[in-house]
């Protein structure tokens, strides 16, 4: 969550792989706060995010959605109410691996809308801002689907390194690539998510922590790969959101009692985070 603030510049110029002539009011987010349940794994989703709807994954039905929507389509992934895809014309224009952006469409009675167009490779969260509607600007979580939707349709939901802010239960493909990519620098570990290529006092600490519960990491102060690995299987033994990055939950059940930190929790939350630490 720390580095995703750097994401938001791309909506400046955004360019578009769809054409601006479906548009769509916005309308002022509410307050959500909801539970998600990921297989074996339950979770809080978080407040930039929608509550959780129930629904399963369908065969995506493009003539009878392209009919409903009066334009041909190419879904890629249905549930009973949402669809992710692109016109004929996007495909036709996109290389062959695809567009950077695709459009979500929605069933709003007995229509199916677009809802608003998104960045392939972000997730769906009104905090990384990754939708916008053509001629408006950036999607609310009005145009974005339910929290369980979007782990079920949207690719990079399930992206590990996505996983603390979507709540979705990552596959083991992108656990596997994600876990083993190396890491060409080393950021200050300062707040929570500590995570991959993170370096510092917190990370030698549950580095340390790690050890001592039986899992395999080096007490060296850098969160690599095999550290990630090692978070990873801790968060599954405990039943955690499994994310390979140490998220409020799991640096609390790496040290559950956090008076053994060294530093103070000022804000009184409950945990002695990285910038408390001394």
């Amino acid at each position: 969550m720390k580095k995703a603030l750097l994401l938001l510049p791309f909506l400046v110029g955004l360019v578009a792989c769809s054409d601006s002539s479906h548009s769509t009011s916005t309308t002022t987010p509410t307050t959500i706060v909801s539970t998600s349940t990921a297989s074996n794994t339950a979770t809080t989703v978080p407040k930039f995010l929608n509550p959780a709807s129930g629904e399963k994954e369908i065969a995506c039905n493009n003539k009878a959605i392209s009919a409903s929507y009066g334009e041909k389509l190419l879904l890629e992934k249905c549930t009973a109410t949402w669809a992710y895809g692109d016109t004929d014309r996007d495909r036709w224009n996109c290389p062959d691996d695809g567009c950077t952006q695709t459009r979500l469409f929605q069933l709003q009675g007995t229509k199916w809308v677009n809802t608003t167009t998104c960045q392939r490779s972000l997730p769906l969260t009104r905090f990384f801002m990754s939708c916008y509607i053509p001629n408006v600007g950036a999607a609310t979580l009005k145009e974005l689907p339910p929290s369980d939707v979007a782990c079920i349709i949207w690719p990079a939901n399930k992206s590990l390194k996505y996983v603390p802010e979507t709540g979705c239960e990552a596959d083991l493909a992108s656990v596997t690539a994600s876990l083993n990519e190396k890491c060409t620098g080393y950021f200050a570990a300062s707040e929570l998510p500590v995570e991959k290529c993170d370096q510092g006092l917190a990370v030698k600490l549950m580095q340390a922590r790690l050890r001592t519960a039986g899992y395999n990491t080096s007490v060296d102060g850098y969160f690599g790969p095999a550290m990630a690995f090692a978070v990873f299987k801790f968060q599954k033994d405990k039943g955690l959101l499994r994310s390979g990055a140490i998220d409020a939950a799991t640096w609390k059940a790496l040290e559950p009692d956090q008076s053994k930190l060294p530093g103070t929790d000022a804000n009184a939350d409950g945990l002695i985070s990285p910038n408390e630490l001394r």
